[in-house]
């Protein structure tokens, strides 16, 4: 029987495989339409097209490496965190936080950073009214670990997103909002990552920890 995490990955990689092909469309009829619009007429509405036709995308590239494992998210072995900045850079252009990169160079396994790619979407929740999340890895001992710091006007976590990622499980069920923070402290605990949040006024730390994160 497939376990859980594995099917939900499954069913990641359809989902995202199945959106493709009319994003690209969408994508090939916006062209057109720009083509076409020499007078600018359609200015507004092609750029309001424009602007949910690139949210859509980044999103849908960011759920196939977080989720499906796909890009440097998939296989076995070791891969560089800096793997993941251009989808990272893609997706946290589509919403309201900015995204400063800071990380030196650290290996970790591959499957660690889809825990990584999932962490930084929460960090994106941590601030709904917009801020900055920086990217940082140092080392901690003989290892290392990745701190995401989310500064900004009401940083905080919410107290269903701390819950799920410890996994404990809600008895009404689970509501959409804690499904992605659930998984993700799932797939931590299967690949050894320790997610530890820290707030402080202002702002909130998310702090990935394993020894197989390793700095170059």
């Amino acid at each position: 029987m497939i376990e859980g995490p594995r099917l939900a990955a499954l069913v990641a990689s359809r989902v995202c495989h199945d959106m493709a092909e009319p994003m690209n469309a969408l994508i090939q009829g916006l062209d057109m339409l720009k083509e076409n619009d020499a007078s600018g007429k359609n200015a507004d509405a092609i750029a309001l097209m424009e602007h949910g036709v690139a949210k859509a995308w980044a999103k849908l590239e960011f759920f196939r490496f977080a989720f499906a494992g796909g890009g440097a998210a998939g296989g076995d072995g070791d891969g560089r965190l800096d793997e993941a900045k251009a989808t990272a850079e893609k997706l946290y252009g589509a919403l309201k936080p900015a995204l400063e990169w800071r990380a030196p160079a650290m290996t970790l396994p591959r499957a660690s950073l889809k825990v990584f790619m999932n962490a930084l979407f929460i960090a994106n929740e941590c601030l709904p009214k917009g801020g900055v999340v920086v990217v940082d890895a140092m080392r901690a001992g003989e290892a290392a670990e990745i701190r995401l710091t989310c500064t900004g006007q009401r940083a905080g976590v919410r107290p269903a997103t701390l819950a799920a990622l410890n996994g404990d499980l809600p008895e009404d069920g689970y509501p959409g909002p804690v499904v992605q923070p659930l998984l993700t402290g799932i797939l931590a605990r299967q690949t050894g990552v320790e997610i530890v949040s820290q707030t402080g006024e202002g702002a909130v730390d998310l702090v990935l920890r394993s020894p197989q994160f390793k700095m170059l």
